[in-house]
């Protein structure tokens, strides 16, 4: 069969209509009023970031150095896919692209390798670890609850039962925040206090004192979890990094000090970290007797120190989105200041100082609590 001209369409000398129907203009003004489109928007982009690093992607990418696609794909990963992805990436500003043209929906390039990419400026902003641990709070740790949020409100779904946080997602995700904005503050206190020692309770699989121990060679801590999956977890990274004589975690509970193992019971210093602020689901006696247990703690050693960082949940639009998580998964709510004093006070406890740190997620107030009189 003979090759047969291919007649390429003459857009130019079709006529072109706008047709401004003000039926159609009023709906879809609606829509842009209540800024669906950008709603609908910062639900891919953050979906995608998060794929794009649990791929390997992410941690290729370099924002001073410019890396061929080559080297930045995934084991059995398409091609296509990738190079797609990235162009996505590219529009949104996260990503920059050279050696590369655009081809309609395609992407086609002068190299083989299918050209070179680097993060911009934002890219590296968006992908570094903590901002990663936010997104992946929300958007990977509270995925299976906020997906089927339909069935919980309906009653046909129980939170605890039909639907859970994922729990190994939510520690995996909280734990850079954790060390961003509580490492340099615990290093400082403990350094005023000549103290060498800390027990972190609720530690989760050992990140926060994973840092703090590959910093200072002086450090030992001891890491307390009802998790034995947290705990493994935490003794093999601990093995992984050679930090066996000074760091060990243990599973026990936080909330029983007198079950605690010696070398526990014997730290400098005491964290707590977002662990206790559940227990005022039980009233504010519950709250005061187990910190009156840890007046024991504190008082058997002179100079210890409690460091209670909790969150100061308050229901505006910078907290609401972490207010609906306590609100859908049964957690006792994060308290203000003045409740966390008030049952101090009553544990016969003294907060000496309050410390906080401006423009971090969860608004964390972190109190220094002794068990003397305040001076």
């Amino acid at each position: 069969m003979a090759d047969q001209e291919v007649i390429e369409p003459a857009l130019s000398q079709a006529e072109q209509v706008v047709v401004e129907d003000p039926v159609v203009q009023d709906v879809w003004a609606g829509v842009e009023r209540g800024g669906a489109g950008e709603l609908a928007e910062s639900y891919v982009l953050a979906t995608v970031l998060l794929g794009v690093a649990k791929a390997g992607i992410a941690s290729r990418l370099s924002a001073t150095e410019w890396t061929e696609l080559v080297r930045l794909m995934p084991d059995g990963g398409s091609v296509e896919l990738v190079r797609n992805t990235l162009r996505h990436l590219a529009v949104r500003g996260i990503v920059e692209a050279r050696d590369v043209e655009w081809a309609g929906a395609e992407v086609s390039s002068r190299t083989p390798a299918g050209g070179s990419w680097r993060l911009t400026a934002r890219g590296a902003d968006l992908f570094d670890e903590v901002s990663m641990g936010l997104l992946g709070f929300y958007a990977e740790a509270y995925a299976p609850v906020l997906g089927r949020l339909d069935g919980l409100l309906t009653g046909q779904l129980d939170y605890g039962t039909d639907v859970t946080r994922d729990a190994e997602a939510l520690g995996r995700r909280c734990e850079p925040m954790t060390v961003s904005f509580c490492a340099g503050l615990l290093s400082r206190l403990m350094a005023e206090r000549g103290a060498t020692s800390v027990l972190e309770l609720g530690c989760g699989t050992g990140g926060l004192l994973l840092h703090m121990a590959a910093r200072d060679a002086s450090l030992r801590a001891v890491g307390l979890d009802i998790a034995p999956e947290a705990v493994e977890l935490a003794r093999r990274r601990v093995a992984e990094r050679g930090l066996g004589d000074r760091l060990e975690f243990v599973v026990g509970d936080a909330f029983a000090p007198d079950t605690w193992p010696e070398n526990a019971a014997s730290c400098d210093f005491m964290l707590a970290v977002g662990a206790l602020h559940e227990q005022f689901r039980d009233g504010e006696d519950a709250v005061v007797a187990l910190l009156a247990r840890y007046r024991g703690w504190l008082s058997a050693k002179l100079g210890r120190v409690f460091l209670l960082a909790e969150p100061e949940l308050r229901i505006d639009a910078e907290d609401g989105d972490y207010f609906l998580l306590h609100a859908l998964t049964k957690q006792g709510f994060p308290q203000p200041r003045e409740p966390w004093l008030d049952v101090l006070a009553r544990a016969g406890l003294t907060c000496r100082r309050i410390y906080t740190q401006p423009r971090v997620a969860f608004r964390f107030a972190f109190y220094e609590v002794t068990a003397g009189p305040a001076r």
